[in-house]
């Protein structure tokens, strides 16, 4: 039961959860629209990427009268300002922190964005199945330790404070140990395999029947 558990449930376990990770992220950063601050909306606009700006749509306020021919004031009537914040896609999120720690990449920036956007959609799915599976969690340890070094290195400084100041910032040592969880998660992947449970599995299982 215990060696079922180590050489099947647990890689299974273990490629579920870092697939479910990468293909939400992966999803998001190739086809949706995420929320930016008014800055970073205005340097990826300077970059001549797409930005959808904000607008201000009128709400008027509205008020049921008492009687038909009761005439509202002025001050009931005037209309309000709703703001929208700025969205873009996903990938772009990545593309601003390449340039904004790496000005002199250039295009490169943008190259390495996609790649790593389509390469989690992709890794994700090899993950999930169990196909090629230490190769695509090398990816992951790749990226997570790229996203870790420039966002909780670079960006937020973490490793240079004193450790037990992070928790101070719960949404940052949330996002340093999730990415630190996937980065474990995958490299075990990369040394342990993918588990009977997985494609990768019975190919094997099927070359060496074929062999004898």
């Amino acid at each position: 039961m215990t060696n079922f558990a180590t050489t099947s449930i647990m890689p299974l376990l273990a490629r579920i959860v870092i697939a479910s990770a990468m293909l939400t992220s992966g999803w998001v950063n190739c086809f949706d629209q995420i929320e930016i601050r008014p800055s970073m909306a205005e340097e990826l606009t300077a970059m001549n990427i797409k930005v959808v700006s904000p607008v201000a749509t009128p709400v008027v306020k509205e008020e049921a009268a008492e009687e038909a021919d009761v005439v509202t004031s002025d001050s009931e009537t005037e209309p309000k300002s709703k703001t929208i914040v700025a969205t873009t896609r996903g990938v772009n999120r990545i593309v601003w922190l390449m340039h904004d720690k790496w000005p002199t990449l250039g295009g490169w920036g943008i190259f390495i964005a996609w790649t790593a956007a389509v390469s989690q959609l992709v890794a994700g799915i090899l993950l999930f199945v169990g196909l090629f599976t230490r190769l695509a969690a090398c990816v992951i340890c790749i990226a997570t330790g790229m996203a870790i070094y420039v966002i909780a290195g670079l960006m937020h400084g973490m490793f240079s404070m004193n450790p037990f100041d992070w928790p101070l910032d719960s949404h940052r040592f949330i996002q340093l140990f999730a990415g630190a969880g996937l980065f474990t998660l995958s490299l075990g992947l990369v040394f342990g395999g993918p588990g009977s449970l997985s494609i990768d599995a019975k190919h094997t299982k099927s070359t060496v029947t074929e062999e004898k």
